[in-house]
């Protein structure tokens, strides 16, 4: 088989870089609120952050969704002094949860303080324990205190004039920012013997007690920067006895504590907080019962795997409003290597992102989470750039602000307009709607689909058989950057195919065959336009025409959705070129591109992910398994948590963390293909640019040589000289390559696939 070439040709990179732990930054989320911990706040290890909300921005113009929080914790105490619990601290993630737990141990006192999101309260809000355990030989009454400093007011990082009061009898402590009405109220759980917000940190410290003093619901105190607290006097613990204590931290806006107090009240239904744990552990699990466990998983996989989706389902909007269903980039937390830099959020909504989420989720026994994730990206509020894209499309350029309208960033070369998320989206929708065997998540929005974005894609392609130029998934802008990038081809590709199938299930089969023809003229143009004479897949047509450095790994999808073969000639030269030129020197991974910029030649998961499935559908498991076993690796000792960035030297996390699509998303994808991409390379039956003499143009399609001045043959059996033109890749010897028609064997595999499962008849 021609794959087998590749073992010669792809050295893999030595594992160089270590594996250990570097994330500090834990976050824990429910769909409508984030908190994260910060283990290295100062060397010590504290909730430090909280997010009303998932997404960075509601609407155009709006300010960006602040920080709440700027720390929590709890402390021990006697009558003569105490300690706050903020120190170092030993941090674990329950598996495939989004329960965290610090161990604060001390002496004869076991410790461990618990925080998650509460999946089950529909409001922004984290659940904070404390469980205190006698491990000594002598009787021991602990006192516990409570700490929350969240910054609601209008000053500079929140410190502006706030307001605070206790209702003791309902055990409320409830805050607000005085012009903001932005607040918050920790609802302490059981019976809390004092309180105070008065100097808490201090008094808590140097006297052991709290003095009862805080202002009413009536009568509130009014200050900048306003903290409080509560006390728990635990009853006497014998040896191997132990007590819990705790807080629902919720928050309300608009001056009204009601909104919080009332659906805490709700939720906790008179609940201690063990209970409160079990039950949460008992929704995780009733969750993921529904997990289609990929085949062959170690157990490591398994732990990455859960825990990805369990990620994926924290960082699902569930607001019940237009916001509902988007999942973002990635959570609000992002790691850096100490100097400030990668430390950047993605909490914002990208259609390319979400697409690789959606279809994770609907193969791995989540589709209906998958479904709404693409209704929130449907919602036709876009079209600002008809004048750029040529037509009125139904589908954002780019990203898409909180309420679902269309956002595409801006800078002196103009905005974004990247025409991959057409493919993307369309392919997500014909596996989501297999995955769910309900097809009315397009024909609820048929002409939106077909018309604002099936169709669209199909105008946009020229007399080179290509896509118009776009920003494309790096995001290079416009004004003179936009490209004929190779992976926004792929997409168009494997996009228009899933069209086809859509089309057909609600009865439009003269669509259906102009988005299949139009497929094959798309592939024809990459041959012809983006492959160059030694058979890479170049990043852009303009790159290999101009003679750039054109290595890119967002080419690697021209072999992952099938448009080219990756054990066929384009593949081996391609996946040869990628990695000798871009191999980072921790020897793990790769980086994006060889463009030369920082934030590209960090080592990508993306890349990792994207090129292992690419080297199974090449036949070179080897390799593929050495990417899929670094990441895991990393992922293990590294709380299962996928970041956006590796060091390329040091291999630390960097960036966003988790990142949600383009992290924990393809993970479980990459896991879930591993058998199709292995019977990719098994059927030996695959679409390639044929080979044609010197200066021969292929008569179908318009394909040309690329320039290639040698065939397969004259190579001795190796492709990395075939140019373009249109084929398929097959067994033995490459000589079978010459004359043959454009697209003469498209892989049966692939095919059968698409139509299977066939939708169900759509009920209009």
């Amino acid at each position: 088989m021609l794959g087998l070439l590749l073992l010669p040709l792809l050295a893999h990179p030595a594992d160089a870089g270590s594996v250990a732990p570097s994330l500090h930054r834990l976050v824990t989320a429910n769909g409508r609120g984030a908190l994260v911990v910060d283990l290295d706040r100062d060397d010590n290890a504290v909730a430090s952050d909280f997010q009303d909300h998932l997404y960075d921005t509601w609407t155009a113009g709006q300010e960006p969704t602040r920080d709440l929080l700027y720390d929590a914790y709890f402390g021990l105490g006697t009558d003569g002094g105490g300690t706050w619990l903020s120190g170092p601290a030993t941090a674990t993630v329950d598996p495939g949860t989004g329960i965290l737990r610090l161990d604060r141990s001390t002496g004869d006192l076991e410790i461990t303080e618990i925080l998650f999101a509460p999946m089950g309260l529909d409001l922004p809000a984290t659940a904070h324990l404390l469980h205190v355990a006698n491990r000594g030989s002598s009787t021991v009454a602990p006192r516990v205190f409570s700490l929350a400093n969240h910054h609601l007011g209008d000053g500079v990082d929140g410190i502006g004039s706030e307001a605070i009061w206790v209702d003791a009898g309902s055990g409320v402590l409830g805050e607000w920012g005085s012009s903001t009405g932005l607040g918050m109220v920790v609802q302490a759980l059981g019976s809390p013997d004092s309180f105070t917000c008065d100097q808490l940190w201090t008094r808590a410290q140097a006297d052991g007690v709290l003095d009862g003093r805080c202002g009413t619901e009536a009568d509130k105190w009014a200050n900048d920067d306003q903290v409080g607290g509560w006390q728990w006097d635990l009853p006497a613990l014998a040896p191997g006895e132990d007590a819990w204590v705790g807080t629902i931290d919720g928050f309300f806006s608009d001056w009204k504590p009601a909104a919080a107090t009332g659906p805490i009240a709700a939720w906790l239904a008179g609940r201690s907080p063990a209970r409160l744990l079990a039950d949460e552990q008992a929704w995780w699990a009733t969750w993921h019962a529904a997990d289609v466990v990929p085949a062959g998983a170690s157990a490591d996989e398994q732990a990455v795997y859960a825990q990805s989706l369990a990620y994926l389902k924290m960082g699902q909007v569930r607001e019940a409003n237009a916001a509902f269903g988007q999942i973002p980039a990635s959570l609000p937390a992002a790691q850096g290597p100490g100097d400030g830099s990668f430390e950047h959020v993605w909490d914002i909504t990208w259609v390319r992102d979400t697409s690789y989420a959606a279809v994770a989720l609907a193969r791995a026994g989540h589709p209906q989470e998958a479904a709404l994730a693409l209704a929130f990206l449907l919602q036709d509020q876009a079209g600002g750039y008809v004048h750029l894209v040529g037509g009125d499309y139904g589908l954002s350029v780019c990203r898409l602000y909180g309420d679902g309208s269309e956002w595409s960033d801006v800078d002196a070369t103009g905005p974004n307009v990247e025409l991959d998320g057409f493919g993307l989206v369309l392919w997500a929708l014909q596996e989501t709607v297999a995955a769910t065997g309900d097809g009315s998540l397009v024909a609820d929005r048929a002409e939106l689909v077909l018309g604002g974005i099936a169709d669209v894609l199909v105008a946009t392609v020229g007399s080179d058989d290509l896509v118009m130029a776009d920003s494309s998934i790096w995001e290079r802008h416009w004004d003179g950057n936009q490209q004929h990038f190779a992976f926004t081809q792929a997409w168009a590709v494997r996009g228009l195919l899933a069209a086809a199938e859509l089309a057909e299930s609600l009865a439009q089969p003269d669509r259906a065959d102009t988005y299949r023809a139009m497929a094959e003229r798309i592939r024809g143009g990459i041959c012809a336009g983006i492959v160059d004479g030694t058979g890479l897949v170049s990043a852009s047509q303009e790159q290999r025409d101009r003679g750039e450095p054109d290595l890119d790994l967002a080419a690697v999808e021209v072999f992952n959705t099938g448009t080219l073969d990756a054990a066929g000639p384009q593949g081996v030269a391609s996946l040869a070129a990628w990695n000798s030129g871009l191999a980072v020197a921790s020897g793990h991974g790769f980086a994006r591109n060889d463009d030369g910029d920082a934030y590209d030649q960090q080592e990508w998961i993306w890349a990792d992910l994207r090129l292992a499935e690419a080297r199974r559908r090449a036949c070179d498991t080897t390799g593929a398994a050495a990417l899929e076993d670094g990441v895991t690796s990393q992922a293990r000792a590294n709380f299962d948590t996928l970041p956006e960035l590796l060091g390329p030297d040091s291999s630390d996390y960097r960036g966003p963390a988790p990142m949600l699509g383009f992290g924990a998303g393809l993970y479980v994808l990459t896991l879930l293909d591993r058998a199709e991409a292995d019977a990719d390379c098994a059927d030996g039956v695959g679409e390639v640019c044929a080979v044609e003499d010197s200066g021969d143009t292929a008569g179908d399609g318009g394909a040309t040589d690329g320039g290639a001045t040698d065939t397969a043959a004259d190579t001795g059996g190796s492709a990395a000289k075939d140019g373009c033109g249109c084929g398929s890749a097959g067994t033995g010897s490459t000589a079978w390559l010459l004359g043959l028609p454009l697209w003469a064997a498209v892989s049966r595999r692939r095919r059968a696939r698409l139509q299977q499962p066939t939708p169900p008849p759509i009920h209009r």
